[in-house]
């Protein structure tokens, strides 16, 4: 699967109640949600159901530079 569409994004965003998946916030909490592959592209992840998170761009940043959550 190619990156999710602006209506498969949507769907996503619904399945999780508009939450992000690492922090619990609502979108309206954290600002924009963002789908995050589990398995990098570079490592041959792809945009699936089974590999995808949705989170705010807060966690998804920390994920990237493997801060720690608080």
């Amino acid at each position: 699967m190619k990156k999710p569409t602006e209506k498969q994004k949507i769907v996503l965003r619904e399945l999780v109640d508009n939450r992000c998946q690492i922090c619990d916030r609502a979108e309206n909490q954290c600002g924009e949600l963002v789908m995050h592959r589990i398995r990098r592209g570079s490592a041959g992840g792809k945009y699936t159901g089974n590999n995808i998170l949705v989170i705010c761009t807060s966690c998804h940043f920390k994920l990237h530079h493997q801060e720690r959550f608080k």
